[in-house]
């Protein structure tokens, strides 16, 4: 087991633990048996901090299937150390079914060399605790069958859901009732919560709420605005949320960052027999009882569950993406250093060979070509590792690690964040960022 997978496996311990809010002695003693049992050390869970539930569960993915379902089981019993197993928990359980125990069994073949699996994503958001769980169906491009099929069923599959305390959200409903809303009420709500927006931005977060599709939430909001990265083109999924991962940087003066995190579930079937195989999963998690939600009367704004989420989303500012600075040698460890600048009071440090800042810098500049790449193979991969490690933090990593364009290999992040370290005088004590050229 490498040492990212116990990381992994202490972060879900940890927030499997946390779920209720109550640490219990319990609890805690059953936590150090899996600490022994996975030779998980004091080091890898301060690691874990940095990394999101989802991150985890993914990083996981590659165990055997054994291994995997031993686990499973072993964060199960964690879950019932107080005796009983509450909604924030039964919805982490859902999540490790899906997309440890039975991620094979679930895909779906969208292409005759292409299948997607169920996995687990993060959107950044506001600080918020999980309320009422909700399914919400989403596409990349409009399914005829599958619009006409939950339109049919919609109202059951709501009347079903509702008995777990569920919502099933499907977006041309929701549209409807927000346009049986007087639109006057509707940006007051949006303006007392988010009072420094001006009257255009406010308009126009009323009119995406007006015209919202299945596909627009998906692509405007989640994949263009919150930078979720999964497939653009998605094939039809539920999105079910299992709650908020905090990430807190490892400084005293970082900001704590907020991600919603949602199981993406491609349709292996029809929608309702879906829909009925979560409940079934969840309910034989959960041993809470929960009071049915009811319909709220025409006028009156519900800003809880995904209602909540969905103006979280819309008016969160864009997520992190923090300036490149190639600094060079450090004359103190001859090691070449890249810094990642979130602000000017937080950054990151990414340290590398000279062979691989070379090949990086190259990257940056103008592409390295792709005959040079095959003598560079563990090299590039390594970069792409350390970017991956160092910006944990930030959900689109993409743009910070080489890739192919035609045949050159390129950063695609864009120009105006990268910069290049001047310094002035002998002992490198002053220097200047300045804006890298070429």
């Amino acid at each position: 087991m490498t040492n990212r997978q116990r990381v992994a496996i202490a972060r879900i311990i940890s927030d499997m633990i946390k779920a209720d809010n109550i640490i219990e002695e319990r609890e805690i003693s059953d936590m150090k048996l899996l600490k022994k049992k996975y030779d998980i050390q004091t080091g890898q869970v301060a690691e874990s901090r940095g990394i999101r539930f989802s991150e985890a569960v993914n990083e996981l993915t590659e165990l055997d299937v054994a291994a995997r379902l031993e686990l499973f089981d072993d964060i199960r019993l964690l879950s019932l150390s107080d005796k009983a197993c509450v909604q924030k928990e039964a919805l982490l359980l859902l999540a490790l079914k899906y997309c440890l125990v039975d991620v094979d069994r679930y895909a779906v073949r969208v292409t005759p060399t292409k299948r997607v699996k169920p996995r687990l994503i993060a959107c950044p958001t506001s600080e918020s605790a999980l309320s009422d769980p909700y399914i919400v169906y989403v596409e990349g491009k409009m399914d005829e069958n599958r619009n006409r099929e939950i339109s049919e069923h919609f109202r059951l599959m709501c009347t079903s859901a509702r008995l777990y305390g569920v919502n099933f959200i499907y977006i041309p409903e929701l549209v409807k009732e927000f346009m049986s809303m007087r639109q006057d009420y509707i940006t007051d709500v949006i303006r007392y919560m988010a009072p420094e927006m001006g009257d255009s931005e406010i308009e126009r977060i009323y009119d995406r709420l007006r015209c919202m599709t299945t596909q627009s939430f998906f692509k405007d909001v989640l994949y263009d605005r919150l930078n979720v990265r999964v497939d653009r083109d998605i094939a039809p999924s539920l999105l079910i949320n299992i709650g908020t991962s905090v990430v807190p940087y490892c400084v005293s003066d970082g900001p704590v960052q907020y991600y919603t995190e949602f199981l993406c579930l491609p349709l292996y079937d029809e929608t309702l027999k879906v829909v009925d195989d979560v409940l079934k999963a969840y309910c034989s998690y959960v041993s809470m009882q929960f009071t049915p939600v009811v319909n709220a009367d025409a006028g009156h704004f519900r800003y809880f569950g995904f209602y909540k989420a969905l103006f979280d989303f819309l008016i969160a500012p864009p997520s992190v993406e923090p300036d490149i600075i190639f600094v060079g040698q450090n004359v103190m460890t001859d090691r070449y250093e890249v810094i990642f600048r979130y602000s000017k009071n937080y950054q990151k440090m990414m340290r590398l060979t000279p062979q691989a800042y070379e090949a990086y810098y190259a990257c940056v500049r103008g592409g390295m070509p792709t005959d040079a790449y095959n003598h560079l193979r563990s090299v590039i991969t390594r970069i792409r590792s350390k970017v991956d490690n160092v910006l944990a933090d930030i959900t689109c990593r993409d743009p910070y690690k080489p890739v192919k364009v035609v045949n050159r290999y390129k950063l695609l992040v864009d120009r105006t964040k990268v910069f290049e370290r001047k310094y002035l005088d002998p002992q490198m004590r002053e220097y200047k960022d300045v804006p890298m050229k070429g």
